[in-house]
């Protein structure tokens, strides 16, 4: 009787079995560290899109004249949580989501919490605990005005 030829032997099988898996066992943290550096890098735009919105709003209300744009110590604070003119976490907030009497309007996420801070003697803006929520939950806060780092909460 002559035996069946064809086909793969179960050795041969659990080799490849064996191979897939250590192969997905590397490839795994690679793929899942593109993931989260991508997820950061869309927090740290959003963050951005944030500070241009606040400077487009800035700019609406000087250019409205109507000098309602005034600061505590040449600051003027926006903030997404609290209260308007109290203390909070955040510290002292000029307006919730507005400048003057402009509103931050924004095309992509907004914040669900933090502050940004316009300097008014030179115009720089920067932004403290702005925090996002969709695809992952990050804090995001720029301390000169160039360089933004989002980590997670």
């Amino acid at each position: 009787m002559k035996g069946n030829t064809k086909g793969f032997t179960l050795v041969e099988l659990l080799a490849v079995i064996v191979i897939l898996a250590i192969i997905a066992l590397i490839t795994a943290p690679a793929i899942l560290n593109v993931i989260n550096d991508a997820r950061v890098k869309g927090a740290e735009d959003k963050a951005w899109g944030t500070i241009d919105a606040v400077r487009m709003a800035f700019t609406q209300e000087q250019g409205l004249g109507t000098g309602t744009v005034n600061g505590t110590s040449g600051f003027y604070t926006i903030c997404w949580t609290g209260t308007a003119g109290t203390s909070t976490d955040k510290g002292s907030c000029n307006a919730i989501k507005k400048v003057g009497s402009t509103d931050v309007k924004m095309s992509g996420e907004a914040p669900i919490d933090g502050k940004v801070d316009i300097n008014l003697s030179d115009g720089s803006i920067t932004c403290t605990g702005l925090k996002y929520q969709a695809n992952g939950k990050y804090t995001c806060n720029t301390d000169d005005g160039n360089t933004m780092t989002c980590t997670p909460y």
